[in-house]
């Protein structure tokens, strides 16, 4: 899988959970996103490094939580 094809399909899982947890209360979203963020990172943390990895992350769930205020704004 080259780069380009992982932040696509990171790019729609996103999308994608984010359609899932629109209708959930945000703190019931924020603490499922928290373990996902973990767990994320810990899978990462091999391939590209702990730092690395826990940005990934980081910025993945962020992807997930501006993706679900853009479908509840709208």
């Amino acid at each position: 899988m080259t780069p380009q094809m992982f932040a696509e399909r990171c790019a729609a899982a996103a999308a994608d959970l984010a359609l899932i947890y629109a209708g959930e209360p945000e703190e019931k979203m924020l603490a499922a996103l928290s373990q996902t963020r973990r767990n994320l990172a810990a899978e990462l943390t091999e391939t590209f490094g702990a730092e690395a990895a826990a940005m990934f992350a980081d910025r993945f769930v962020a992807a997930i939580v501006g993706r679900r205020r853009q479908l509840l704004l709208n």
